[in-house]
């Protein structure tokens, strides 16, 4: 399942974040990771968690993402859940404009039982419509 956390810059979507990935520890049989753009919450990560900073990687837009997101997995078959901290800084563009690389998260969600939690900056209401029914918190 996709999930997106919805708020304004500096609302408190990287802590709710932290707080489900930490959470997820109780639940979750399998793996966890969690994908930021640099180190500055990894201390806030139970050590449990995969944590990595994507900027070491050289991930520039959506399509590294996806292909680093496809290794993790293809690495690591026991991924469960992956947390995504700063779409737009991650890929450098808006969600709205990231409808494709969307599409491809729900392909290997489906495929390979991995559940997306992501964070956007913006309104819920500016949201595209197909992206709406994502949204589980709003900040």
């Amino acid at each position: 399942m996709i999930k997106l956390i919805v708020g304004r810059e500096g609302g408190g979507k990287t802590k709710a974040l932290i707080e489900l990935a930490n959470e997820a520890l109780k639940k979750t049989k399998g793996n966890i990771v969690f994908l930021d753009y640099d180190n500055n919450n990894m201390y806030q990560i139970d050590y449990r968690i995969r944590f990595m900073s994507v900027t070491e990687y050289k991930i520039v837009d959506e399509a590294g993402l996806y292909g680093f997101i496809c290794g993790v997995i293809a690495s690591n078959y026991d991924v469960e859940n992956i947390y995504i901290d700063g779409i737009y800084k991650l890929t450098n563009k808006d969600i709205s404009e990231l409808k494709d690389f969307i599409k491809a998260l729900t392909e290997i969600e489906i495929k390979y039982n991995v559940n997306f939690t992501i964070t956007v900056t913006g309104e819920e209401k500016d949201l595209p419509d197909y992206l709406k029914k994502y949204v589980i918190q709003a900040i």
